[in-house]
């Protein structure tokens, strides 16, 4: 079994298990017995969002509107994120993400879904959708994923049709800085169809860097007619 080491402040079976025994059922974290990917001990030191800005879930000394969101509000109203993007949640992501994962993918979506503050209720949840080139490569769409499981354990429908990724753009973590990121997803989103009752939406995300792909799908449903539009993320850099 190959195990990937990084020093933390947490206790020393944090070592991320790369390549996980499918006989036995152990801790993707630590390797003890467990029922689920994560034993109960590890999820304690899983780093959970606390004190966040309310309009784009950045980090902050308290609970509030972060300066740039006050003096820029993004187009979305309100964001939310379970955790922060450092370790383990960062290589758990990545495992889900470009290893094909869906054991951890499906429990990072519990995860979010029990830690969500789903009130006011939204219509209906939309999964920032994949170029149709980058979902043959990958297989599935991460954010679909996410989205099936809270759907499941809230009962809020998900929506595929509503909007398409029509520009394969560049993998944002390629791009140096916020300008690259906003021409690299400027017109990458189109709005198909959505029902005029849905007044109230929520995009589905994996990661949150710089907000930029969520506020470009956003800008297209505002334009669709869309009063609200929250997002749900599993992770905040």
């Amino acid at each position: 079994m190959v195990r990937v080491n990084k020093p933390l402040a947490m206790p020393d079976c944090l070592n991320l298990q790369v390549v996980f025994n499918l006989f036995s059922q152990t801790c993707y974290l630590c390797g003890n017995s467990s029922t689920e990917a994560i034993c109960n001990p590890c999820k304690k030191y899983l780093p959970y969002q606390t004190n966040t800005c309310l309009s784009c879930a950045k980090l902050l000394d308290e609970v509030g509107i972060c300066p740039e969101c006050k003096q820029n509000p993004p187009p979305y109203t309100h964001t939310q994120a379970i955790f922060s993007y450092t370790y383990p949640i960062d290589k758990l992501i990545k495992l889900a993400k470009f290893q094909q994962n869906l054991t951890i993918l499906k429990l990072l979506a519990n995860l979010m879904a029990q830690d969500l503050i789903m009130e006011p209720r939204p219509n209906v949840l939309i999964p920032v959708p994949l170029h149709s080139k980058r979902l043959r490569q990958r297989g599935y769409n991460q954010s679909l994923e996410l989205a099936k499981i809270i759907s499941k354990q809230s009962g809020i429908p998900v929506n595929t049709r509503a909007c398409k990724r029509i520009k394969n753009t560049r993998p944002q973590t390629s791009l140096l800085n916020a300008q690259q990121r906003e021409e690299n997803l400027a017109k990458a989103f189109k709005i198909k169809k959505r029902l005029a009752s849905w007044q109230h939406i929520v995009l589905i995300d994996d990661v949150m860097t710089t907000g930029t792909t969520v506020k470009q799908l956003a800008l297209a449903f505002k334009a669709a007619g869309i009063a609200r539009i929250d997002v749900w993320c599993c992770a905040r850099r």
